[in-house]
């Protein structure tokens, strides 16, 4: 069971990296990341993001960026962090590809099938 301020963190952190994904980030690969969702622990210590790329498959094996890149990313994101939020330790930044898109296709197509 999440806290509310566990979820408060998540929606601010979501604003807060999509916002340095947009104005800050100067690698073409990670211009076209959406944030869809942000789950964070009840410590605040761990936040998992999940992205999807505009404009590309919902495939995780095609469209998913190299894990090295993220996690250089993920410390960039976490300094800027650290000066524009008010918190007291910024967590630890982990990416994962959203697949909930391409499931919720699937569920659809099986509906339609029925």
């Amino acid at each position: 069971m999440s806290s509310l301020r566990s979820e408060k963190v998540g929606d601010v952190l979501r604003k807060e990296i999509s916002l340095i994904i947009n104005k800050d980030t100067k690698d073409p690969r990670l211009q076209n990341l959406n944030i869809t969702a942000v789950k964070v622990s009840d410590d605040i210590g761990i936040a998992t993001v999940f992205y999807t790329l505009i404009g590309q498959s919902t495939d995780k094996d095609i469209s998913s960026i190299d894990n090295k890149v993220l996690k250089k990313f993920s410390g960039m994101i976490r300094s800027k962090l650290s000066k524009t939020m008010q918190i007291r330790r910024v967590p630890v930044i982990n990416f994962r590809f959203d697949e909930s898109i391409k499931y919720s296709d699937n569920i659809e197509n099986l509906l339609k099938n029925l």
